[in-house]
């Protein structure tokens, strides 16, 4: 083989290889996440960091609902949403952050006193993947 093909080839390999490692660098890494846990409830607790007022049934003119997820699998840090819904049709979009491989996380919406229905909250990774959905109905 002459030289100039070996420097042709080597020079198409270095390209070949410097790219796919262009890449490599450039794609995110990814996260595995699990919702592993989900409840409603009428109200959150800072100090104690829990829900109260659990159900999945609320009275009609309850204030505010609250959603409370335990993720997963979160190694770098990441984001998850709650997208909150009334009989089908969105009503709100909270994004959370999730910061380790195990992580609680809240929101809430709140409600008018004519919104009873049926409400579900899906929740969804940074990619728009549904890891999980819960209702509850507000009568």
């Amino acid at each position: 083989m002459s030289a100039v093909r070996i420097l042709t080839a080597l020079a198409l390999l270095s390209v070949v290889l410097g790219s796919a490692l262009a890449q490599d660098e450039a794609a995110p890494a990814e996260v595995s996440l699990e919702v592993t846990e989900m409840a409603f409830g009428t109200d959150f607790d800072r100090e104690t960091r829990t829900l109260v007022g659990t159900a999945t049934t609320f009275p009609a003119g309850v204030e505010r609902l609250w959603c409370r997820t335990r993720v997963l699998g979160g190694s770098d840090p990441t984001t998850i949403t709650h997208v909150w819904y009334r009989d089908g049709k969105t009503m709100a979009r909270v994004e959370l952050d999730i910061r380790s491989g195990d992580w609680r996380t809240v929101s809430s919406k709140l409600l008018l006193p004519d919104w009873t229905g049926l409400w579900e909250v899906k929740v969804l990774d940074a990619t728009g993947t549904i890891l999980r959905s819960e209702s509850v109905t507000v009568e």
